[in-house]
């Protein structure tokens, strides 16, 4: 089992920029290792320590998102469903009545 993560991978789930990961590898926070003199790996449990420690910090500046949004994510991942639902149901409805 690989314990160790990517650069890329580091970024993506703490969801920071290249500089503040050079950041966080300068202050300590973060303990980088080199894999054949040119690859930075970071050990699972580093990142999940770092990330619950800035996580209250980057936690506070996400906005929750409010009923509209909600409705057009919900449209727009069900839109098909829904669409063929009624185009059933119509369908249905016109058989029936004649």
């Amino acid at each position: 089992m690989n314990n160790l993560l990517t650069v890329e991978e580091v970024k993506n789930y703490l969801e920071i920029e290249q500089q503040q990961l050079e950041h966080y590898i300068a202050q300590g926070k973060l303990q980088a290792y080199k894999i054949g003199g040119t690859f930075l790996r970071f050990r699972k449990e580093d990142v999940l320590n770092l990330r619950f420690e800035i996580q209250p910090a980057s936690g506070a500046r996400k906005k929750t998102p409010g009923v509209l949004s909600r409705i057009a994510d919900f449209w727009r991942f069900n839109n098909f469903y829904i669409l063929s639902l009624l185009i059933v149901g119509a369908a249905i409805y016109f058989i029936l009545r004649a």
